[in-house]
Parts: structure tokens; sequence; C-alpha cells
């Protein structure tokens, strides 16, 4: 350590010191988090369902969901605003290139769109939807994009079960890892 470096620190020693900062005073670093809480802060969900939470939620509800969420930055058929960087969330047909596909054409697993919602929308305010609101959403989405009836449900059973378009033709390192054991 340079002489500069060792007088900085020597500094900064004083100056915590000087102040009289106890443990009391800092945050309880290093301590057990209860498992409860823990529970909580984990919310990875992986492509064969593991993580997914229980509960369901059908199409109609995923659209009074979606109207009042997701449609003000989404557009009112999922057509998203790529000016703005908003992504398509719903288009017919797998489109020419990758700038205009859809969520629908894109996501490999419908697993990870549920997961996506849970944790980052809507981004003014995540975490904000409950399980029950973030599947009907999903269900919606993916009537959107012709992969579930009007009439559809998705739960936590049957969600990892949706085949995307996009397994056919996105390599999964997931997929790979898992088949090697």
């Amino acid at each position: 350590m340079s002489s500069k470096k060792q007088i900085l620190y020597v500094i900064a020693i004083g100056f915590f010191a000087a102040n009289g900062v106890t443990a009391e005073e800092t945050p309880a670093l290093g301590q057990i988090i209860p498992t409860e809480e823990l529970a909580g802060l984990s919310t990875t969900v992986y492509p064969d369902g593991e993580g997914l939470p229980p509960g369901s939620g059908t199409v109609q509800a995923g659209k009074v969901v979606y109207e009042d969420q997701c449609s003000i930055c989404h557009g009112a058929n999922g057509e998203g605003d790529m000016s703005m960087y908003i992504p398509i969330l719903a288009s017919t047909g797998k489109p020419d290139h990758g700038f205009h596909w859809s969520t629908g054409h894109s996501w490999p697993y419908a697993t990870s769109l549920f997961e996506y919602i849970r944790t980052a929308m809507p981004p003014f305010n995540p975490k904000e939807l409950s399980d029950e609101e973030i599947y009907a959403v999903t269900a919606y989405i993916l009537h959107m994009n012709g992969f579930l009836p009007e009439d559809g449900e998705v739960s936590q059973s049957t969600l990892p079960d949706i085949k995307m378009p996009a397994q056919d033709y996105i390599s999964s390192k997931w997929e790979k890892e898992e088949s090697q054991y």
C-alpha cells in the first residue's frame, strides 16, 4: 500500500472511532435470515415449473389485468412501441427477424414469462400483482399469441406444459445442463 493510501486508511479508521459507532448502530450484518422470510425473496422459476407458486388464472381475468396494468405501455393489442423500446407482446405468425419478434415468439418458456412479469412488471410498481393476477395476465399474453384459447387457463401445473415456438430455435443452457445428470 502506498503511503498516501495508508494515510487515508488511518484517517478513515480515526473518523469512525471518533464518531463512536457501536455495534448497536450498525446494520445486522451476518445474522441468519428466517426461512419464511428467505422464501419470499427467492422467486426463480425454472422451465419445468419448479419455483412456481400455487395458483391459476384465466384468459378472461388476464384481459382485465392487462387493460388496467399493461396496455398503457404495450398497447391495446400487445403491439408495443419499438421506437420507445417497449417490447411487442403479441403478433400473429413468426416474424422475419428478431427485432420484431413478439414475446410469444422469442421466449422459449411460458414459465419465464410468468417470472418476468412477477419480478419486473408493471415497471412503475414491480411486484404489485398477486400470483393470481400474474397467472391471468400470462394466460392473456399467451392467448394473444395464439397459444391458448379464449376460455383458456394456466396454473402451477399446466404452465410448464405450454410449448413456446422459440423452444425449437433457441438453445437452452438449462436443458443442456439438466440432460447431463
